[in-house]
């Protein structure tokens, strides 16, 4: 079975979730269904005030609540918003009913629920009690593959929502089982189409999937895509040591 990948999410108002990246170098998408929710988010490699996570992303220490978060690290926050590189000002927004939002791999974030029991004549989809549902789910696309797949590589002890699920691919085999269904996926959908189809040069065509799969292997072993992974010296793919520690210089996760 595939790691746990979507979720209906409930929770009172103030509830949350703290700052975090999502697991697997995943995007992820968000939709409310009741009530509105607050969200904060910090560009790849800038980490957000409170926050301190490992060199290898390993550990994060934070503020055991969201209260708290915004009870200290405020006043930081707000002067974050003007920094000189507005590449680095966080972004802030309040997702609505009926509004879907896009988390980008590599993003930290963190979201309260504010609900809606506030506003004057209440909203479509309100609940008095500021009862707040959303649902989430993460997935890859050809925009993060590369990097998912050096995740699944370089960082075994860090893949998330199969641990606790015996019928799940553990971490060890997903890297190889991934790319096994995507392959598979791929080929099926070109039989499927019941005939031989040929490229320009008149070799067999493999299908989009197949040679976007290719290409994100080779956009892989050169890199990371996104700042907010770095690689410790021995935890480069194909050092034989992945996990234990960059091929780079460290620097902010």
């Amino acid at each position: 079975g595939r790691p746990d990948y979507q979720w209906l999410i409930v929770g009172p108002k103030r509830s949350g979730s703290c700052f975090h990246i999502d697991p697997n170098c995943t995007h992820a998408w968000n939709a409310p269904i009741i009530g509105r929710k607050r969200w904060i988010f910090y560009p790849p490699g800038v980490t957000p005030p409170g926050v301190f996570p490992s060199p290898n992303g390993d550990d994060v220490c934070m503020p055991i609540s969201i209260g708290e978060w915004f009870l200290t690290f405020w006043d930081q926050h707000v002067e974050r918003r003007k920094d000189p590189d507005v590449r680095r000002r966080p972004l802030e927004c309040t997702a609505c009913p009926g509004d879907v939002l896009f988390v980008p791999h590599g993003w930290w974030h963190m979201v309260m629920n504010i609900g809606d029991d506030d506003i004057v004549g209440g909203v479509a989809g309100g609940d008095e009690r500021g009862v707040s549902v959303a649902l989430t789910r993460n997935y890859v696309s050809g925009s993060n593959l590369s990097d998912v797949l050096r995740f699944l590589d370089s960082r075994v002890n860090q893949i998330s929502g199969c641990r606790d699920r015996g019928e799940a691919i553990q971490p060890d085999d997903l890297g190889r089982e991934f790319r096994k269904a995507l392959s598979e996926v791929k080929r099926c959908t070109s039989e499927s189409l019941g005939e031989e189809k040929k490229d320009d040069n008149g070799e067999e065509d493999k299908g989009r999937w197949t040679d976007l799969l290719e290409r994100a292997e080779r956009k892989a072993k050169e890199g990371w895509g996104c700042d907010a992974w770095v690689d410790l010296p021995s935890t480069c793919p194909g050092s034989g040591n992945a996990d234990k520690g960059n091929c780079g210089d460290p620097s902010e996760e």
